[in-house]
């Protein structure tokens, strides 16, 4: 493939001349990229433009798109921070400059970096209980679990549910897909070691009790089991548009 680097400044130079700012993020900003990474190209504009996601290919690579204006960017990131995740943070706090034509990337960068260093926000005592629920009643799916298709479905769910608790509970960024594995052991390495260790074993066809008892682990370090006596509300959004109350 060709340079990402020059593959990502030339698309941001024919598609976008006008751009105030440019980053490219992910793996292929780092070094770190493989035969199936894309560019995640971040672009900024000018208002009134709006802000939209787009995939496309350039050349070799395919593309990820991020078009903001400054404003959105910030927002974006502020979202993401809200929801445990820093994706727009860490584009732009790690990723590398493509264009800063009036330093809109540098500012955009240190609220990136400003909101990294703050973390996410603390789970509060009721997300987290929901979570240990969550997890608590999959964990007993999984050892009840009658045929493979269904245990591997639950194990599926198990280790995102338990891996989003000890994330939580121990302040750091969330992640999905190849970003789970990565901030579980940057989170906690031996609970890392005994969760991804035990799953991995399952679906190699091992018994699933090793795993239920890294689960177990997890949810003792996050509070403990959670099922019976647990009592929750739908959320005030959904019952005012039922025309509902809480009892």
């Amino acid at each position: 493939m060709e340079d990402p680097l020059g593959a990502a400044r030339a698309l941001l130079a024919e598609r976008f001349p006008d751009a105030l700012a440019g980053f490219l993020g992910g793996s292929t900003a780092r070094g770190e990229g493989t035969a199936t990474s894309d560019l995640d190209v971040v672009v900024v504009l000018d208002p009134p433009a709006g802000c939209h996601a787009e995939s496309l290919t350039w050349g070799s690579w395919p593309v990820e798109l991020f078009v903001h204006t400054p404003e959105s960017a910030q927002a974006f990131m502020g979202w993401d921070r809200d929801r445990g995740s820093g994706t727009m943070a860490f584009m732009c706090a790690r990723g590398v400059v493509l264009l800063d034509r009036d330093g809109t990337a540098a500012r955009l960068r240190d609220t990136a970096e400003r909101i990294l260093a703050a973390g996410p926000p603390a789970v509060t005592d009721a997300a987290r209980d929901h979570r240990r629920y969550s997890v608590t009643d999959l964990r007993d799916d999984l050892l009840g679990a009658r045929d493979e298709e269904e245990l591997l479905a639950v194990a599926a769910a198990l280790l995102e549910g338990a891996a989003e608790l000890l994330l939580a509970t121990r302040g750091h960024w969330r992640g999905g897909g190849k970003w789970l594995p990565r901030r579980l052991r940057e989170a906690d390495p031996e609970l890392a070691g005994l969760l991804l260790g035990g799953y991995r074993d399952l679906v190699r066809g091992g018994p699933r009790e090793p795993f239920a008892a890294a689960v177990d682990t997890v949810l003792h370090a996050c509070g403990g089991p959670l099922w019976a006596g647990y009592r929750r509300t739908p959320d005030p959004r959904m019952l005012a548009e039922l025309g509902l109350r809480p009892h």
